[in-house]
């Protein structure tokens, strides 16, 4: 009599364990295919890190035999310099802080590269190093850490005698004497932005990502390099003044783009560079070029297609036409004092003789 009731209990009891089993199945699989999207985010945060770090590499390439080259063309702008380049987390965006910190840049002042037969590989300083203190003046962390790698740490590095660095390698602390050598050092941020291609503000150059991965060859690389380096070494954003607004406008792109610029944007100079400007940027790129070695003839020619390539028309106003004329008179320039065997230094220009570029 109770049979039939027992088996439709009996029923319902094994569909609602099925259910529960579809459920739960489903809820497993959700919850797999959940990792797998955040497993498939973090590798594609991790590889675009690392084509950060592939443009970083690049430009720290170029540009350390010309940090050397350049020094004394200002004494204001030559510190001290030992090879290395210095980096903070908020150097990267914030979407990639995750992967960054992985690496071992944080809130803190780290060696992002050391550059082979240089003073900071003789003194055993490595890749990956956290600075805690030059010279016995402690390495601020936090948000001021940014400004420090930028500006600070060239300016405590005395050249030409011992400096004491204490630094942090995994669990161990060590003290390590490395002797700078005179350079004009900046700090270089790549931004993963489009809305910045290339700025500076006299402590670092901004270089955007694809800028640097769209340029054709390590040679096209040089000059643009050569040309920031030159911005900064004659003091170009500090002579135009504190333009309020451009520093706005560049925060808010950096912003745009996760990047945390602790304030380096901040009352930057004016970006409006005159015709002047330009003409002296191309002579000491050029001579920061043929100094260190670089080829240097076809400066003109890639200037002339960087700046077409602005232009719907592909063509050139008065101006930059006059621009190119005079780099090309600077390389016949050069050339004639190569081929003298006399300095690759624009002693006459620095002195105020402006009859290279006239």
């Amino acid at each position: 009599m109770f049979r039939p009731r027992f088996l439709f209990a009996l029923g319902v009891s094994l569909s609602l364990l099925a259910f529960s089993g579809c459920d739960s199945t489903s809820s497993a699989e959700r919850r797999a295919e959940q990792a797998r999207k955040e497993a498939e985010q973090a590798r594609m945060r991790a590889a675009f890190l690392g084509r950060i770090h592939e443009a970083e590499s690049a430009v720290w390439q170029v540009l350390h035999p010309l940090i050397e080259k350049a020094a004394n063309y200002r004494a204001e702008e030559t510190h001290g310099y030992i090879g290395a380049a210095f980096v903070t987390e908020a150097f990267y965006s914030e979407a990639l802080l995750v992967e960054a910190r992985a690496e071992g840049f944080g809130p803190w002042v780290s060696v992002l590269t050391v550059f082979p037969d240089s003073p900071a590989e003789s003194a055993g300083l490595r890749a990956g190093d956290r600075l805690l203190s030059i010279n016995g003046s402690k390495v601020p962390e936090g948000s001021r850490s940014a400004l420090y790698a930028a500006r600070q740490v060239k300016r405590q590095l005395e050249p030409g005698g011992p400096n004491q660095l204490l630094v942090q390698r995994g669990d161990e602390v060590l003290e390590l004497e490395v002797q700078p050598v005179e350079g004009a050092y900046y700090g270089v941020v790549v931004v993963a932005s489009n809305a910045v291609d290339l700025q500076v503000d006299g402590d670092v150059i901004w270089i955007g990502l694809a800028l640097v991965e769209n340029l054709k060859s390590e040679k096209d690389l040089s000059y643009l390099c050569a040309y920031a380096l030159a911005k900064n070494v004659m003091r170009h954003s500090k002579q135009k003044g504190k333009n309020a607004m451009l520093g706005q406008i560049l925060d808010v792109a950096a912003a745009a783009s996760g990047v945390n610029t602790g304030g380096l944007f901040g009352g930057m100079g004016g970006n409006a560079y005159s015709h002047a400007f330009e003409v002296e940027a191309d002579l000491i790129a050029l001579y920061l070029l043929a100094s260190a070695g670089y080829e240097f003839s076809e400066y003109p020619d890639f200037w002339d297609r960087a700046l077409r390539s602005r232009d719907r028309n592909g063509e050139l106003t008065a101006k930059e036409s006059e621009r190119i004329e005079t780099a090309s008179k600077v390389v016949a320039s050069i050339r004639e004092k190569i081929e003298a065997e006399e300095a690759i230094f624009p002693e006459e220009y620095l002195q105020g003789d402006v009859s290279e570029i006239e």
